[in-house]
């Protein structure tokens, strides 16, 4: 152990950081489909309302957030079922990664346990292991169509006096399955009974397919206030480094949230204005992304079943593709570095967000339609030579 490890809290020493968030410095010829950040640009009135806020002066401190933005957020989420109190039950955070840390930190002891679906997104195993919980994988399993589903059955086997909280992506990173009614029931019914908080990760809800329903855990019976709701601008107006992101819990818990010490780590105020007016105005910004995703979905799950050896089921929501690589004989953590050295194509390998993941890779679909189609025949070409 080196003099600068001894210096460190050793929960640091465990975290990992993904390898779809390490900065990749330009390639030429690089399609990166690695990192889910929108290649959209925002909507020329949110940049002017942060221009406007700064030169009125709103650069000052606005403690528990913008209280016009908090109402907004609550409209907003009330589509979804469940209206908050936007004045005790919504707090505004720098991102959804903050507040994925800050629910967690909220919840959890050190030696408690935090249940993690697998596969699912990588961002969620850090902040666990830093607040020194113990992370307990428990596996989805694929149905007959090939998709990621809960496995109530896996999961109760892995609830133990210490499990303190499970989180959930719906709709689900890196899988693309949005949980039904009766699967989110189950799990409610499961943290009741044995007494655990749910963190659910909201963030891709502008993005489902098909005329899916969502339904929000949030809203069933007595969940409230076992419930905390991660949101993000991220993914809904493409705010990937603006890190823009809000919590909704139940009128008990929400309060607690607050006491979380992050210091003035919150939404700059400018961008909080400009928040306000993105949930008031964007909601055709954000259709026409979604039109613009769904054309890619279904033209890149297309292609990839086509290929040899290749099977990938159409998403039911996000915009990432999910294909099963499998019988090509190769893992994938393999199979995603020789794609990007041979190709230049960067995804992720499916085992990076949990050992249930092997034999797949995600794909973000983050760049234009003509582009993807050079990314799919680089795919095949590759796939082929395999």
């Amino acid at each position: 152990m080196s003099a600068v490890q001894k210096l460190l809290k050793k929960e640091i020493g465990a975290v990992t950081i993904s390898a779809t968030r390490v900065r990749v410095p330009p390639q030429p010829g690089l399609i990166n489909l690695g990192a889910g950040d929108p290649d959209f640009n925002q909507p020329k009135y949110i940049a002017d309302t942060v221009y406007k806020a700064i030169l009125e002066g709103y650069t000052h401190y606005s403690f528990g957030g913008e209280p016009e933005l908090m109402e907004a957020l609550a409209n907003y989420y009330a589509k979804w079922g469940y209206k908050a109190d936007p004045s005790t039950q919504v707090v505004i955070t720098s991102g959804g990664s903050q507040g994925i840390f800050h629910a967690l930190a909220a919840l959890v002891n050190p030696g408690e346990e935090v249940i993690l679906f697998d596969p699912t997104y990588g961002g969620y195993s850090g902040p666990s292991g830093y607040l020194g919980a113990k992370i307990v994988r428990s596996p989805l399993k694929k149905d007959s169509k090939g998709y990621f589903r809960p496995d109530i059955e896996a999961l109760k086997t892995k609830i133990t006096d210490k499990t303190k909280a499970l989180v959930i992506c719906n709709p689900d990173n890196p899988t693309g399955s949005v949980f039904t009614k009766a699967e989110l029931t189950a799990i409610a019914d499961l943290a009741k009974d044995k007494n655990f908080a749910v963190i659910a990760d909201e963030i891709y809800t502008e993005y489902i397919w098909g005329g899916r329903p969502f339904y929000p855990i949030i809203a069933a019976p007595d969940m409230a206030d076992r419930t905390i709701v991660v949101g993000s601008f991220s993914k809904m107006f493409a705010w990937t480094g603006c890190r823009a992101g809000f919590l909704i819990s139940g009128p008990n818990l929400a309060p607690y949230l607050g006491r979380v010490p992050l210091g003035i780590n919150s939404m700059p105020v400018p961008f909080q204005k400009a928040a306000t007016v993105a949930l008031i105005k964007g909601s055709d910004f954000t259709k026409y992304m979604a039109s613009q995703y769904l054309e890619r979905i279904e033209y890149c799950a297309d292609r990839l079943n086509e290929m040899k050896n290749v099977s990938c089921v159409m998403p039911e929501s996000t915009f990432y593709v999910f294909p099963d690589i499998s019988k090509t004989g190769v893992k994938s953590a393999e199979f995603s570095a020789k794609l990007g050295e041979q190709e230049k194509i960067r995804g992720a390998a499916g085992a990076s967000y949990g050992p249930t993941g092997e034999g797949h890779i995600r794909l973000a679909l983050v760049e234009p339609l003509n582009v993807l189609v050079e990314a799919m025949d680089r795919f095949e070409r590759f796939v082929n030579k395999l």
